[in-house]
């Protein structure tokens, strides 16, 4: 009976490390929804630490059929984009990851899906992890895509990353999960990227010290908004001709939304850093 009790045992340990080799179950990309959890959470890998050199990427392209890529952090509701995750080695042979797309509440956002020649699969519906085929390194680098219909965005919407780092010690033992994460705000989304729309709204220098200009076409006021995910309250708000300069030595360091404030009654938005 012990014999019995113990080859069951090491049946499901070997099921369980094989299960997860083809991808994170849900819940583990460090988000809200995920309660902060990741795979090296008291969850199956642990025991290791960052060394500093990783570096993750996280890009949207809103406009995946045109031919060209369009990497862009603003976008709006209901549009079909594509997401790139590129993460670097960091000394680790294997590289898994958990990703989710929430509101700052943990809302999930949207819809995911992985085009057929992906190299991600979604799981629990509202994550997206990587396959069994799809965690070894090549040239110190590793990277996976998916697909997102954006669906209502509200103020902001953040894509949160874990990614697992391993040691390739057949176990799951020194590993350790580094998290990411990128707000995206709601915008006007074209087909081409968006320093190279001359009549769009530019905001400049960013990071900013002590002041801002603002240039576009057709602008009424400018209103600024300090941000933690999602808007909070109007820090300052100026009229605007066009073409203009704005101070702002005397606010808080921190990252803000400019809303752009057309005669026409639209609203552009931007996201600038005061440093």
């Amino acid at each position: 009976m012990k014999k019995f009790a113990l080859l069951f045992a090491l049946i499901g340990i070997v099921n369980y490390s094989y299960t997860n080799s083809g991808g994170s179950p849900g819940g583990k990309s460090g988000s809200p929804a995920s309660n902060g959890q990741t795979c090296s959470g008291g969850y199956c890998h642990g025991g290791g630490s960052p060394n500093g050199n990783e570096l993750i990427d996280i890009k949207v392209d809103v406009t995946p059929a045109a031919g060209m890529s369009n990497y862009s952090d603003t976008i709006r509701d209901s549009i079909q984009t594509m997401v790139y995750l590129d993460v670097s080695a960091a000394g680790s042979s294997k590289i898994g990851f958990s990703a989710s797309i929430e509101d700052a509440s943990g809302n999930h956002i949207g819809t995911l899906a992985t085009p057929s020649s992906s190299n991600t699969k979604i799981v629990s519906s509202d994550f997206v992890t990587h396959k069994n085929s799809s965690t070894a390194v090549s040239n110190n680098a590793i990277n996976w895509v998916w697909d997102w219909n954006t669906g209502d965005i509200g103020d902001s919407v953040i894509i949160y990353v874990a990614v697992n780092y391993t040691n390739g010690n057949g176990t799951t033992s020194g590993d350790y999960a580094v998290t990411a994460s990128k707000t995206l705000y709601p915008g006007l989304v074209m087909g081409q990227s968006e320093n190279q729309i001359g009549s769009a709204l530019k905001v400049y220098p960013s990071p900013a010290t002590d002041y801002i200009n603002v240039n576009a076409e057709g602008l009424k006021e400018v209103r600024l908004y300090n941000t933690i995910g999602r808007f909070l309250s109007m820090d300052q708000s100026w009229s605007a001709a066009g073409n203009d300069q704005f101070d702002v030595s005397r606010l808080p360091r921190g990252n803000y939304i400019l809303h752009a404030l057309f005669i026409d009654g639209t609203i552009q938005y931007k996201h600038v850093v005061l440093q």
